[in-house]
Parts: structure tokens; C-alpha cells; sequence
């Protein structure tokens, strides 16, 4: 295990990348929306294929976990049924002995040997995901509480994780246990955007029997449903789709009764689709559903329903504050701007001469060709919508 690294940090690039993760922990997101968040930023200062968070409670069990790409349902229940805290042991420490660890990383090369490549837990959990190493590190809470496990992953052909790659993922872990347990809540009106994790798509007949879904459908309905765990990787789509999916396929199933006869089907045909939107500490869930009829006489109709993940606005803004090519110091300037502060206010807040929030200003506006709180705004709003 290491701890926090004692040398600096050796790039700008890095540095900024470290600075803006810490900037994203400190917005006072809830844990459910931060740890998405967190995990897709972290991918400009240690790059990898796919990061996770394994939420755990303080003896070391896993609570549920976050991936990111599409969970392979079948591969996570054997984990659990034949692996986890049991036959991974034959190569690498038990998952429950995160609770006798202190904060910090597990060395990358802990892993790294022919052993563990030949083992059943990498050829029959690892492999067929594209996971060949990876980098983890303990959170814990600044008096010492356990938090979970965070980890990186990186796929066969790409480089193995190095020292600095570990001193990076150390220098941030503080500010995540910080962003984890502040129990941000959801600001009231708050704004809600299409995120950058495309539509999933479900077709099911009008009684709920799935006939087909796209890659990344479980996931998002676990993420609606409270977060990947053993349980509900054993629920059918439909349970874990509640209440958003039987409450549209009952809409639906009332829009075919109706069409029925000539004056429904004008009717229906005039309506807008049916829609339901799910509140959750994970973000907004919307799903839509669509009335498929069917090409051949005697068949019967589907459903097919689109599910998007809204994000708060204030991540969409924190990810198009990070795509622009302005320092660390000048970003949480322009956010304290985009906001409506005063250059005092935003001195005071970050706790700064009120002469280095005009330079930060004045340096940020030159370097995005623009000359006015307002242009910003402007400039910001644009991004956000493409960010």
C-alpha cells in the first residue's frame, strides 16, 4: 500500500487534471451522480479502458457498485456465486479484506504474474470483459471510515499502470472521500441534461415478455433501480425497470385498445408518445414509449421504450468547463461568473485576492476570445449542449 504521494505532480496537464477533480468533488453532488461523475473525469489524468466504485459498508462488504459500459449480467452473478470473497482468494486478497486496509493503493503489479493470468478468476471473469490489469485504491474517510474500493482498469495491448499513474490516483483520493460523504442533495429546479451515456432501447411484447434490448439497458435500469448489486442482477428487466416500464407498457396496452376502431386510431395517431420521468439520487430516468404495429396481418404489437439518464446541470457545466482551454484556477473563476457572482463574491469564496480573480478573468477571457460576463455565459451554454 502507498499513501499520498510526496513528490509534485510532474505535468501542468496532470496538475490541472488533479485540480478539476478536486473542483468536481467540492460541488456538493449527491454520492449517486458525484461517483459517475468522478469516474469519467479521472480518465484525463490516468487513462484507462473502463473505470468502477464498489460502495462498501465498514466491514468490507460490498453494498452494490458502479461500472462503467454494459454489465455483463451473466459474468457478475458468477462472480458472486463462485468468486467473490471465495475461489478469488486462490490468487489475490479476499474482496473483504478492504476492511484491515488503510486508504491508499494496491499496487498494479500485485496482479501482474502468470499465475494470476492463469487463473479461473482471470479467464472466467477478466478476459471475456477485456480486463487484463488494474489499478485500485481504498477510500476511506479522513477519521478513517470505510467507504469503498475504487478501481481502474486497462484491456489487453494497452500499457500497464505505472508508479505515477498510482501517485496520481493517491493525490485525488481524499477529495473523493470528501465529495462522497458531504450527502450533497439535489438543488431544488434544478436543471436536468441528457448526459453523455447515449439512449438504451427495450422491445417487448404489451404484456412485458423482453424480446430484445441494447447493450447498455441493464445497466441503466440498474442505476435507476438503486445500483448494481448481487439481488438485483438476479431481478428480471421488467422488476428492475419499476415503476417506469409496467407503467408505460400499461399506457401502451390502453393506446392499442383504443385503436381498435377508426376513430381511436385517429385519435392515438394525434397523441404524443407516452413518457414517464423517475426521480432518483442518480439523476432523472426518462423512458418513452412507442406503439409498434404490426407488417404482417395476425401478429401482435410491441413496445418499444427508449431509456435516457438525465444529469444534473451543474455536471454538464463542470464537464464543459473542463473542455475549455483555460487553467484550473481560471475555471473556478468563470464557474463563480457563469453563476452571477461578483469578482468579490467569487474572491471570498475561494478565498483569493480580489487582484487574482480580475487577472484569472481577464487572462480567461483572452484565451476564449470573448470580453464580457455575458459572452461567457453564452460561450458556456453552447458547450454545455455539446459536452
Amino acid at each position: 500500500m502507498t499513501g499520498t504521494p510526496s513528490r509534485p505532480l510532474r505535468s501542468l496537464q496532470s496538475f490541472q487534471s488533479l485540480q478539476s477533480l478536486k473542483a468536481l468533488c467540492g460541488l456538493g453532488l449527491h454520492p449517486e451522480v458525484l461517483v459517475p461523475a468522478f469516474l469519467e473525469a479521472l480518465h484525463a489524468l490516468v487513462p484507462s479502458s473502463r473505470n468502477l466504485f464498489d460502495w462498501t459498508d465498514e466491514q468490507g462488504r460490498l453494498v452494490r457498485y458502479f461500472i462503467e459500459g454494459p454489465i455483463d449480467t451473466r459474468i457478475a452473478q458468477l462472480y458472486f456465486d463462485e468468486f467473490h470473497n471465495r475461489r478469488e482468494t486462490e490468487v489475490m486478497p479476499a474482496f473483504d479484506s478492504l476492511s484491515r486496509c488503510p486508504a491508499g493503493i494496491r499496487r498494479a503489479d500485485e496482479l501482474d504474474h502468470a499465475r494470476f493470468y492463469a487463473s479461473a478468476l482471470y479467464n472466467e471473469i477478466w478476459r471475456p470483459q477485456g480486463l487484463r490489469t488494474r489499478l485500485e485504491a481504498v477510500v476511506r474517510t479522513a477519521d478513517g471510515r470505510l467507504l469503498g474500493s475504487l478501481v481502474l482498469y486497462r484491456g489487453p495491448g494497452e500499457r500497464r499502470f505505472s508508479l505515477l499513474d498510482e501517485r496520481h490516483v493517491a493525490a485525488v483520493l481524499p477529495a473523493f472521500a470528501a465529495g462522497l460523504v458531504a450527502a450533497g442533495v439535489a438543488v431544488a429546479h434544478e436543471r436536468h441534461l441528457p448526459g453523455r451515456e447515449p439512449p438504451q432501447t427495450l422491445l417487448l411484447t404489451l404484456d412485458g415478455k423482453v424480446c430484445h434490448a441494447s447493450a447498455g439497458a441493464e445497466r441503466l435500469l440498474l442505476m435507476a433501480a438503486g445500483g448494481a448489486s448481487r439481488d438485483r442482477l438476479s431481478r428480471p428487466l421488467l422488476q428492475l425497470g419499476e415503476p417506469m416500464v409496467p407503467m408505460l407498457l400499461l399506457r401502451l396496452r390502453e393506446r392499442a385498445a383504443t385503436m381498435a376502431t377508426s376513430e381511436g386510431r385517429a385519435a392515438a395517431t394525434l397523441a404524443p408518445p407516452p413518457s414517464i420521468v423517475h426521480e432518483t439520487p442518480a439523476g432523472q430516468f426518462v423512458a418513452r414509449g412507442e406503439l409498434l404495429r404490426p407488417a404482417q396481418a395476425g401478429a401482435e404489437p410491441l413496445a418499444q421504450l427508449t431509456l435516457q439518464r438525465l444529469e444534473p446541470h451543474r455536471v454538464a457545466l463542470d464537464r464543459a468547463l473542463r473542455a475549455l482551454p483555460i487553467s484550473a484556477g481560471q475555471m473556478a473563476v468563470c464557474r463563480g461568473l457563469y453563476a452571477g457572482l461578483t469578482q468579490a463574491e467569487i474572491g471570498r469564496r475561494l478565498g483569493v485576492a480580489p487582484a487574482t480573480v480580475v487577472d484569472h478573468a481577464r487572462k480567461a477571457y483572452r484565451a476564449l476570445g470573448i470580453g464580457s460576463q455575458a459572452a461567457l455565459r453564452e460561450l458556456v451554454n453552447a458547450c454545455v449542449g455539446t459536452a
